[in-house]
């Protein structure tokens, strides 16, 4: 930077406009540490350095914070905790400590504060973070204060990038990275080799060989008419997989209870171990067990209890469902736990929008998926999550199913690695002329059962793997069992 260069940045500095929204900043920044500390379970949703606080005092309360948090493990910031942790800290510090105001500046600071507004401190913070770096480096952000005073962050990028862009018009730019085709070769073999780029397998050989695992940094989304059994899948193929690989899972649920879910784990467990015994799972309904089936029910327990270890099958139930609130939990669930598997079970619009549908609702759908990939991506926490998306009703007698009927906009595909759709297997398919041609592992033909409930899985987008066959499974929804019977080939035909 020149001389010239230099004193115009410090006038600017020293400007009253630029003290005022520093100012305004520090404001932000005292609000944000208190809602940390009121709700620590915050804490791991957002990503700052000490640096970006403008203010010594708020700077001085988060590392306090980020201390207890991270090295202590505390979750409740109160007197005798906080006391304890400066009792260890030396001379120096708990000097400044008790200038600053101690104990009761954070007391004080957790009642004034809306820790529900986290979200928009953090924001507000970034975004008088980047006024401040514009303003420095030259922006005239005062001369335009009054539009820029009302624009969110994102909308002020759109804004300032456009302004770049139109200087940029009629030029050819590039700065693409070129490298030679066979660099890092051996640690791609060796990182083939060990299965990295496979992931968690689906809990269904036939499908696993099509759909190659659930490869982290990707998002595996699986489609169906309501009532299908989005759930009943999602429960038999990755939950029971997360529990036989020892593979930590969160699910994000906004439709059934924990409740269903255990009880289609524990339906699952006997009919698969005790076949014959014929445990439905509308028992849980019915109540009055029989001994025989408290036997079971004890059995299938005391299994789930000694082989799930704490953590590795987390639940939340989004009462109200926000995207914004899904991509925290992601967050803070993969950097404090290490989870690298996520189930979100279904895919909505965000409640606050169902009250105000309008024409660009599916707008904010797609808009949503994009955020939901850009965080778990490869580059960025590269993990994996399993989203399960309605069809539309209109669709309910298609016979081949695609990306068109997902009964949302169907753009929010665009993010998705694997699209999987299922619907069930009709009489027609099962026997008669028009009975499916399905082929099992032995390359052998099946026949179907007319009697018997099949689900066929398509796969309209797989980067995985292939997409020209489709998977048919043998269930019972009530019983809780998925059987592979073997794979078929419907034409597209457009009915």
């Amino acid at each position: 930077m020149s001389e010239k260069t230099k004193s115009e940045s410090t006038k600017v500095v020293k400007g009253g406009f630029y003290q005022k929204l520093k100012s305004e900043k520090e404001i932000v920044e005292s609000q944000l540490v208190f809602s940390l500390y009121a709700n620590t379970n915050y804490y791991f949703d957002y990503e700052l350095q000490l640096e970006e606080f403008d203010s010594s005092m708020w700077r001085f309360y988060y590392h306090m914070l980020k201390e207890m948090v991270e090295d202590r493990k505390l979750r409740k910031m109160d007197i005798v905790s906080v006391s304890a942790y400066v009792s260890t800290k030396n001379d120096k510090f708990r000097s400044l400590y008790e200038e600053l105001g101690g104990y009761e500046t954070i007391k004080k600071g957790m009642v004034i504060v809306e820790s529900d507004n986290v979200e928009s401190y953090y924001s507000e913070l970034q975004r008088y973070k980047t006024l401040l770096r514009l303003i420095k480096m030259g922006f005239p952000i005062e001369r335009n204060w009054k539009a820029y005073s009302k624009m969110d962050l994102e909308t002020l990028s759109e804004v300032l990038e456009g302004l770049v862009s139109e200087a940029f018009v009629d030029t050819q730019i590039g700065n693409d990275r070129v490298e030679n085709m066979f660099d890092d070769i051996d640690d791609m073999l060796k990182k083939a080799d060990e299965g990295e780029a496979k992931g968690l397998p689906i809990s269904s050989q036939l499908m696993d060989t099509i759909q190659n695992g659930l490869a982290l940094g990707n998002i595996t989304m699986m489609a169906a008419n309501s009532g299908v059994g989005k759930t009943f899948l999602t429960t038999m193929l990755h939950i029971l997989s997360s529990i036989h690989n020892e593979e930590p899972v969160l699910i994000i649920a906004n439709e059934e209870e924990r409740s269903r879910y255990m009880q289609g784990l524990l339906t699952a467990y006997i009919n698969r171990k005790h076949r014959g015994f014929d445990f439905n799972k509308n028992r849980f309904l019915q109540g009055g067990f029989t001994d025989d089936e408290w036997e079971m029910l004890n059995e299938a327990k005391q299994w789930y209890l000694s082989k799930v270890d704490d953590g590795l099958i987390r639940f939340v139930n989004m009462n109200e469902f926000s995207m914004a609130k899904t991509i925290r939990l992601i967050k803070k669930y993969a950097r404090l736990y290490d989870v690298r598997y996520f189930i979100l079970d279904t895919l909505k619009l965000d409640n606050d929008t169902y009250s105000r549908v309008n024409d660009n609702s599916w707008l904010q759908l797609q808009q949503n998926m994009v955020k939901l990939y850009n965080v778990i991506k490869p580059s960025n926490l590269n993990v994996h999550i399993w989203v399960t998306a309605q069809m539309t009703k209109t669709n309910r007698r298609s016979r081949y199913l695609d990306q068109s009927m997902i009964g949302m906009a169907k753009n929010i595909t665009d993010v998705v690695s694997s699209l999987m759709l299922v619907r069930m297997a009709t009489q027609s398919e099962k026997v008669g002329d028009k009975a499916l041609r399905v082929i099992d592992e032995q390359h052998h033909q099946k026949l179907l059962d007319e009697d018997k409930d099949y689900m066929i899985v398509f796969w309209d987008k797989n980067r995985q793997g292939r997409t020209n066959r489709q998977v048919v499974l043998e269930v019972d929804r009530g019983l809780n069992t998925v059987r592979d019977i073997g794979v078929t080939q419907i034409d597209n035909d457009l009915e």
